[in-house]
């Protein structure tokens, strides 16, 4: 069977297109955001040390690293902190997702920087994404809009009414946001080269211990 044609791509999409295009709508108020300003990672903490150093290096470099930079010297290493590593889910790099849309005439399809997923070679129901690592002065794209529309592609693919969670970059400010059915809320950011990088790593391991749970009944 011939792959459909790619009518878009990911890196095509502004918020604003996947919204009309797929009837989603953005809530500003939602317990998830308010969750979220509760996890504070404690001072005595095993990776505290870690986790400054990281930070210490991007406050000095990440105004200079390029896309590839940032990803080599910085997310990999605190994303490993993390420790996203289970037997019910893995971590996926460079994977392709793709949904169709305008009553399945037509196809959208990229490429996701990061996610998990069951699976060992091929992932399958992912619900968490890490997309868009964009350097400090590059502002030509839309983060949200390129994260949303791979959030949707696994919504429409994964057919199973749980939310899909999602984290992307802009420079040294990272967003978390929740897709839930038709709606999705985004958080404030939180600045890797300040104190919010310890509340940034307390919400991505609460998001580990989600999906620990999540995929146990997948």
């Amino acid at each position: 069977m011939a792959k459909p044609k790619t009518n878009k791509s990911f890196k095509s999409w502004t918020y604003e297109e996947v919204n009309d295009t797929f009837g989603l709508k953005r809530v500003f108020e939602h317990q998830f955001l308010d969750q979220l300003a509760t996890y504070t990672l404690p001072a005595m903490h095993e990776k505290h040390k870690q986790i400054e150093k990281l930070r210490r290096l991007a406050l000095e470099y990440i105004e200079t690293w390029n896309e590839d930079e940032y990803k080599f010297f910085f997310i990999s290493p605190f994303m490993q902190l993390v420790e996203f590593v289970s037997p019910h889910y893995k971590a996926f790099t460079q994977r392709s997702l793709s949904v169709q849309y305008d009553n399945n005439t037509k196809t959208t399809e990229g490429n996701v920087e990061f996610m998990l997923a069951k699976g060992l070679q091929t992932p399958k129901k992912p619900h968490f994404f890490l997309h868009e690592y964009k350097p400090e002065k590059q502002k030509d794209n839309d983060p949200l809009g390129q994260l949303l529309i791979a959030m949707v592609a696994a919504q429409r693919t994964n057919e199973d009414n749980q939310p899909i969670y999602g984290v992307y970059l802009n420079g040294r400010n990272w967003f978390f946001v929740l897709l839930e059915e038709s709606q999705y809320a985004v958080s404030n950011p939180y600045v890797a080269t300040a104190n919010d990088i310890f509340d940034l790593f307390a919400v991505l391991l609460f998001l580990k211990d989600e999906m620990e749970k999540l995929y146990k009944n997948l």
